[in-house]
Parts: structure tokens; sequence; C-alpha cells
């Protein structure tokens, strides 16, 4: 489970620093700024993946127990 939880949490921030990055284009546009976005993004969903993979292992364990 605490690894779940750790997992929700990176993607957590990486959605904070997502938005931070869109309302900072809007400011001074960057080329770079899709490909930050985009790194951000599969961070993100990565990190929920595993969130929900490993919160599924632990209640399979839990249930084994």
């Amino acid at each position: 489970m605490k690894r779940s939880r750790l997992a929700f949490g990176v993607a957590l921030i990486c959605g904070v620093f997502l938005l931070e990055t869109v309302f900072a284009h809007q400011k001074m546009p960057s080329p770079a700024s899709p490909y930050v976005w985009g790194g951000l993004g599969s961070v993100a969903l990565l990190a929920v993946a595993y969130g929900l993979w490993y919160r599924q292992r632990a209640r399979r364990a839990q249930e084994e127990s």
C-alpha cells in the first residue's frame, strides 16, 4: 500500500508541474514546452498505472491473509 501511495503522490506532483508549465507557457512561450508536457504527462500516467497495480496487489494480499 505504501508503494501505491507513493506512486499516486508522484502522479500528483507531475500534474502540478504540468499545470505550472502550461501557465508559464502562456506568459513566456518556449519551443520546448510540448516536450516537457509530454515527459510530465508520461511520468504521471505511468505513476497512476503503477499505483493502481500496487493497490491491486495489496488488496489481493489482504484477502489472502
